[in-house]
């Protein structure tokens, strides 16, 4: 369980600003992981280089996707288009040839993020086990080439679970402070000049390795 309010806000800081790029779920095990690109300053020494991490769920109850087209850029969203299993949601994500990161600093345990989502959703696995401890909502705004030219979609979804752990790409664990820390530790720094994050610092870092 996540102990307290703290850590929460503190996760909701480490995931601002990060990109969402795979839905990873074992159904069976009730188990997700979350693969994202974040923003994250150790204490000492230059930025990270590997800037994948996931997010590890478990005692997983509930697992919601919502994916529309965006007709317009300014959040006029087609219909849910359905999708068969989580396996299209994350075969989806991977298919993207640009998107935008998350935003809004406000992921964990709020409603109100998926208040005005529509009655029909393009998946839902549900354990029938009751309401779940927490929960996280994500989206990626984002496009791909099609055969009419470049569309837009924006898919979204929420986890309900018990526990929450982070990983690297290579699975090695990342203790939850550690991850809250070096988030805060970068917007602090962005905020406050530090040469590490600065507009120029970030151009001239080489692209992160991807998720594979």
């Amino acid at each position: 369980m996540l102990p307290d309010r703290s850590p929460l806000e503190g996760c909701n800081v480490a995931l601002n600003e990060s990109d969402v790029v795979g839905l990873r779920v074992d159904w069976p095990s009730r188990t997700v992981r979350l693969l994202l690109h974040v923003l994250a300053l150790p204490e000492h020494g230059p930025v990270d280089p590997d800037t994948r991490r996931a997010l590890v769920f478990t005692g997983v109850r509930l697992v919601r996707v919502l994916l529309r087209a965006d007709r317009s850029f300014s959040r006029d969203y087609g219909n849910a288009i359905d999708l068969p299993d989580a396996e299209a949601a994350d075969a989806f994500l991977a298919s993207v040839g640009w998107s935008n990161p998350m935003y809004g600093w406000s992921f964990l345990n709020d409603p109100q993020l998926t208040q005005d989502w529509p009655e029909r959703l393009s998946l839902t696995l549900d354990a029938g086990a009751g309401p779940a401890a927490h929960t996280l909502y994500w989206f990626c705004e984002c496009g791909r080439d099609e055969p009419g030219g470049d569309a837009a979609y924006c898919i979204e979804g929420d986890i309900h679970f018990e526990r929450l752990a982070v990983e690297r790409a290579d699975g090695s664990p990342v203790p939850l402070t550690s991850f809250i820390a070096d988030g805060r530790r970068w917007w602090h720094g962005f905020g406050a000049g530090d040469p590490r994050v600065s507009g120029e610092a970030q151009q001239s870092q080489p692209p992160s390795p991807a998720w594979t």
